[in-house]
């Protein structure tokens, strides 16, 4: 059963013309081995990562050294194991990657790049290509500078997929270049000696396998080229095709092509160079990264890739009169958490503090500095408040946005939230980034008698903050202003970044309960929370025995400490209360795992495209799995989606050909909210179980967004949304916020089944946003007038930069037209159709040409490259000797050009034809002279019959 998954794998198959161009090459790295995208872009930032780590001693730990790692596979279990210890978990590393991984692959499944020859320096678009890069390589520094290293990555993937299509889809090695190209991707140099459109860079191929099909001129003069994919641009004759049997142009002259993507001559004409192209590609990833290293911090570079041990330590912190002890809990734990993991691999890489109250909220404090962070709390005092609710969701949705994924948040708070309005964003937030999210609610009896004379207080006011810390994998736990201090140490017990969840109940009624947790060898660190009013507990290890363990009481609020080592297998809490109560059972383990969902994609780049946000509900999807940690004697079997309602889904995993990595075939996502776990056994044939913390909730539609990254402040940015609807007729409401005003747009849709809907939006982002500033915009989708239905949802982040920080280039003009061919002047209307004419346009735009259209006119216009420069040519019959063309290049540019068949060469054609005529008329004029002299002849000859006069 491996192979007929192996195509469904997404974060390894990118589609028809990349280095893994479809499910086929999954197929043939098992069976031919070739080199895929996903090897090179983790053998990359693995060996980036090693560079770092050798540069940077550790304080406590040996030095590492480059011999220990050579001449072997690297790993980022080995890599990070060896500089570490097991004090870094994998998990952040791992998703790094992923992210990195997964924005490489999308490049051949998203509509505005997959058939992007700039992106794939096809079609001879070298030189716009490196461009392109380097525009991408400007942008990237901005979001590293910015800290938004989600964006980041994603534009590092899509750098590095180009520069390994570089050297398999152009002639670079077969000139005989043994090493990457020196300019690539450098700034302030450029790529040269490129062969011209007149000039024919390949001959036929008929075989499969195309051996010396590189024209002999292009060889002599070292011109680089590269092949043209599908039918846009149109392929001139005697051009390199990329070949292959997704590429359409294979068949036009000249035949056959030079890809050197896979290692088989099915997919690949040049497949006998697959494994130097891959080899160069790797080393210009390299490269590129180690480049890049050297324009930021290391720290910054780590950060990039995922490299840490403690992302963030972040607050939401209600600052109302009556959270003086909350306050002074969360400057304790803070000071308690900095002391001790100072200066070491532990140390936060942010600390985050979102304070609120009713009406404000904010604003953000973000730091790395400790000092900064502490005298930041010191700053803040409980004053006024004494009515609720108040504005928590803004303020959690404010530190959700700041605070690194897989990252935890506490709120603390006595009072229900005033904009339960926000909580779609929220969960939204929490899914899309897999965050915690746990509550510390102290309710003062005395504070609530005081109250309750000017305010009713729902008694369910703080369901929604229960719900908020469920779905997100958290806590809430109720206390008192006395008890708060001693309950906030649960931030210090979750300040490590291998925290799993084993149990995590919340009842809404009390009784007698069963509950049951199971505790494998990779577990250690196992606390329990139970929160609420217990008469009587117990815990049971797998024999039956009593287990007290160690045990702190705060008035409702317990936790209890299970000394290691622990009896593997199912354990038991027997739970007699008298009201709702909730039971967070965790531990420490090496062992996790990521996942994501993804769509199988057709066409000319099939392969998995991976959902970046939710799921769709009904549609079939792919789940993959990637173990953390797993070590080589266990396994994983089965996956199994639970929907709030407790119905399970289970589905079988199937292993992939890279260690830890599984996949399955999900029939059927259940609409709402559900959660994903893992199982499997350890090395002894022992049940082994993970539980992913956030539940996902699936929607019938998907919304997206585009945008350049980068905005200044007080203009207009332009934003591309797009909503798909998978369920039925349905009208959707479309709302789209930001974080840095209050601007709000609203519009609703009809939509039909499987249709899309695309609509240009814009942002204005205010005058005084300072530089660096991450504006998040946030969009929703929900079914008109429903609240059963979920929505879906999305965001993007931008990055405000100075106003003239952009990479700026001359504004595109018109050319100069050459005239090819004309019309005959005074054409008849029934003959114009006989009759062309033809323009030329060399446009030298840095950007390069992305589209051309015909705005008036009634011919066709198609564009190419010309040595590095871009051409267009237009073809028209002579029935409309205008024309105006609208030309877009690859930064959305747009400028037009009109066109006009010239009157000097329609005169000159009409002379051509005068002067074909007088020779005639010559001839006319001489033959009608001898006939008359004969006649005058013959009138003087007698005839002797009527016969012969009329012979005559």
């Amino acid at each position: 059963m491996l192979l007929p998954f192996l195509f469904l794998w997404g974060l390894a198959i990118p589609g028809g013309h990349a280095f893994f161009p479809n499910f086929w090459s999954k197929i043939l790295s098992f069976t031919w081995g070739s080199f895929t995208h996903q090897d090179l872009t983790e053998e990359a930032v693995l060996n980036i990562t090693l560079q770092i780590l050798l540069d940077n001693k550790h304080p406590t730990r040996p030095p590492l050294r480059w011999e220990d790692f050579e001449d072997k596979t690297l790993t980022a279990d080995a890599i990070l194991g060896a500089y570490y210890g097991d004090e870094v978990s994998l998990r952040p590393y791992r998703a790094a990657m992923r992210q990195i991984v997964s924005a490489n692959a999308n490049m051949d499944f998203l509509n505005g790049t997959r058939n992007d020859p700039l992106r794939h320096f096809d079609s001879e678009r070298v030189r716009q290509g490196n461009s392109l890069v380097l525009r991408a390589r400007e942008d990237l520094l901005w979001n590293i500078r910015a800290k938004e290293y989600e964006g980041a990555r994603e534009i590092l993937g899509q750098i590095l997929h180009s520069l390994q299509d570089f050297y398999s889809h152009t002639n670079w090695l077969e000139l005989g270049n043994t090493d990457v190209h020196p300019d690539l991707a450098t700034p302030g140099k450029d790529i040269d000696s490129i062969a011209e459109v007149s000039e024919q860079t390949c001959t036929d191929c008929a075989d499969v396998s195309c051996q010396n099909n590189i024209a002999a001129a292009i060889q002599k003069r070292h011109l680089l080229t590269s092949g043209y994919y599908g039918v846009s641009p149109v392929k001139p004759r005697g051009k390199c095709s990329h070949g292959g049997p997704f590429d359409d142009s294979r068949e036009r002259s000249a035949r056959g092509g030079i890809n050197k993507d896979t290692a088989t001559a099915v997919f690949s004409p040049h497949h006998f160079l697959h494994v130097k192209a891959a080899r160069l590609a790797l080393q210009a990833s390299i490269k590129f990264l180690s480049e890049l290293r050297r324009e930021v911090t290391d720290r910054d570079m780590l950060r990039l890739l995922g490299v840490s041990a403690f992302p963030a330590l972040s607050f939401v912190l209600d600052t109302t009169g009556s959270m003086g002890e909350e306050i002074t809990s969360a400057r304790l734990q803070s000071r308690s958490i900095i002391q001790r993991q100072r200066r070491t691999l532990l140390e936060p890489d942010y600390y985050i503090l979102v304070p609120f109250n009713d009406p404000s909220f904010g604003p953000v404090y973000k730091t790395s500095d400790p000092e900064e962070f502490l005298k930041a709390l010191d700053s803040l005092h409980a004053l006024g408040g004494g009515d609720e609710p108040e504005m928590c969701l803004s303020a959690l949705q404010l530190a959700l946005i700041n605070t690194p994924p897989h990252s935890e948040i506490f709120v603390f708070t006595d009072a229900s939230s005033k904009d339960e309005h926000l909580r779609s964003n929220v969960e939204a937030l929490i899914q899309e980034r897999k965050m915690k999210v746990s509550f510390l609610i102290t309710e003062d009896p005395s504070r609530t008698r005081a109250r309750s004379r000017r305010e009713i207080l729902r008694p369910n006011r703080f369901d929604l903050y229960a719900e908020l810390a469920s779905m997100s994998g958290g806590q809430i736990i109720f206390t008192n202003n006395q008890d708060i201090s001693e309950v906030a140490k649960v931030i210090t017990d979750s300040a490590y970044f291998d925290v799993v969840t084993l149990l995590h109940v919340q009842t809404t009624e009390g009784g007698i309960a069963h509950h049951v947790f199971l505790v494998d060898e990779f577990l250690h660190s196992v606390t329990l929370y139970i929160n609420g009013d217990v008469r009587e507990f117990r815990i049971h290890d797998p024999r039956g025995r009593k287990q007290n363990g160690r045990r702190q009481s705060y008035g409702k609020f317990t936790r209890v400490f299970l000394s290691d080592p622990l009896q593997v297998g199912n354990w038991t809490i027997f739970m007699k209360t008298v009201e709702p109560y909730s039971i967070h059972v965790q531990g420490r383990s090496s062992v996790d795992f990521l996942y994501y969902f993804g769509t199988p994609v057709n066409g000319s780049h099939p392969g998995l495209y991976e959902l970046n946000n939710q799921p769709v509900a009904g549609v079939p999807v792919i789940l993959v799995v990637d173990a953390i940690g797993l070590p080589e004697s266990a396994n994983l079997s089965h996956v199994s989606l639970t929907a709030r309602n407790g119905e399970t889904q289970t589905a079988e995993l199937e292993t992939a050909n890279q260690a830890g990595l599984f996949t399955a075939k999900i029939s059927d996502i259940p609409i709402g909210e559900f959660s994903v776990g893992v199982r499997g056994q350890d090395g002894r044939g022992l049940q082994l179980k993970r539980e992913a913390p956030q539940q996902f909730s699936a929607a019938e539609c998907i919304l997206e967004m585009s945008s350049n990254s980068l905005v200044t402040p007080g203009t207009l940015h332009p934003i591309l949304m797009k909503v798909t609807n998978f369920g039925g007729h349905h009208c959707y409401s479309i709302s789209m916020t930001n974080d840095v005003n209050k601007d709000s747009t609203t519009f609703r849709i009809q939509m039909e089944p499987r249709k899309t809907e695309v609509r240009n939006m814009e942002i204005r982002v205010p005058d005084n946003t300072k530089q660096n500033t991450i504006v998040t915009v946030m969009a929703k989708a929900g079914v008109c007038g429903s609240s059963s239905q979920p929505p879906c949802f999305t965001h993007l982040s931008l990055i405000v930069i100075g106003e003239n920080e952009t990479s700026t280039s001359p504004p595109p003009v018109c050319p100069q037209p050459s005239y090819l061919q004309s019309c005959p002047e005074s054409l008849a209307p029934s003959r114009c159709k006989d009759h062309q004419w033809r323009a030329t346009l060399l446009v030298t735009d840095i950007d390069g040409i992305k589209s051309v259209h015909v705005v008036n006119g009634s011919g066709s216009a198609s564009h190419y490259s010309d040595a590095g420069n871009d051409g267009v040519e237009y073809t028209s019959d002579c029935c409309a000797l205008q024309a105006e063309l609208s030309i877009t290049n690859h930064k959305e540019a747009a400028w037009s050009c009109s066109l006009r068949a010239p009157v000097t060469a329609a005169q000159a054609e009409h002379k051509a034809h005068y002067l074909l005529i007088i020779p005639l008329l010559l001839v006319l004029v001489v033959g009608l002279g001898i006939c008359y002299v004969q006649k005058i002849r013959r009138r003087q000859t007698d005839y002797s019959s009527p016969k012969d006069c009329e012979k005559d």
